[in-house]
């Protein structure tokens, strides 16, 4: 698509924009956003998953899938949802144009994606969560607890989804509190086909975003205004 409609945000001392550039190869492999870029490897990493999910549901998921419905789908993303809100807006007031200017490297980031890489993106955000929170965090519940497993497999799910590049790596932050609130959704529901439905419903959305604003630079003005205002 086009580029965004907006002017320059990037500070003095930072390097043009060019996310992805950083990225050593072979790197793909362990970094899951690198992965949701293209339909291809991210629809074969969920089949794998899904085959071990499937040939380990016992070990992996012991509970099974548990109960679905619309109305704790419906309340988990919203809160994740509202999240990206509140976190984004305070972002931009506490640290202006640097935000701002990675903000639209993270969009940039993903601009190879199409529609079936971004439907391809949602079914890879589902097996995430049979890994994360049907793996890891069912997992640690009985050594550490709801909290510590909780925690820790907020950390794994973070670093599973750096972006090795120094201007976008601290979003791996953000990905840590994300996977906080995809666990909280899980326990609070006590289903993985919720968290599942919620955080496929979310990056699609995402990503569904990032595309119109790469189009259109809906959002993306109006931050630069505010950034360089704040910064």
């Amino acid at each position: 698509g086009a580029a965004p409609l907006v002017p320059s945000v990037r500070t003095d001392d930072e390097e043009p924009p060019h996310p992805g550039r950083d990225v050593r190869p072979g790197s793909a492999a362990r970094v899951l956003f690198l992965l949701k870029r293209r339909a291809l490897p991210a629809l074969l990493l969920f089949a794998a998953i899904a085959v071990a999910g499937v040939a380990l549901r016992e070990d992996l998921v012991p509970d099974g899938l548990g109960p679905w419905s619309p109305r704790p789908v419906a309340l988990g993303l919203l809160a994740v949802a509202a999240s990206d809100g509140v976190l984004h807006g305070l972002l931009t007031l506490a640290l202006g144009r640097p935000y701002a200017s990675r903000y639209r490297l993270l969009v940039d980031f993903f601009r190879e994606q199409g529609p079936l890489a971004i439907a391809s993106g949602g079914l890879l955000a589902a097996a995430d969560e049979l890994l994360f929170r049907g793996g890891v965090l069912a997992a640690l519940v009985g050594p550490l607890g709801r909290a510590g497993a909780l925690a820790a497999s907020s950390v794994a799910f973070g670093l599973a989804h750096l972006i090795p590049d120094r201007r976008l790596a601290p979003f791996m932050l953000w990905a840590v509190w994300e996977g906080a609130l995809l666990g909280a959704v899980y326990l609070w529901s006590g289903s993985l086909a919720v968290a599942m439905t919620v955080h496929a419903l979310h990056d699609v959305g995402g990503f569904a975003l990032f595309a119109v604003q790469r189009r259109t630079g809906w959002l993306l003005a109006s931050l630069a205004i505010h950034g360089a205002a704040f910064g």
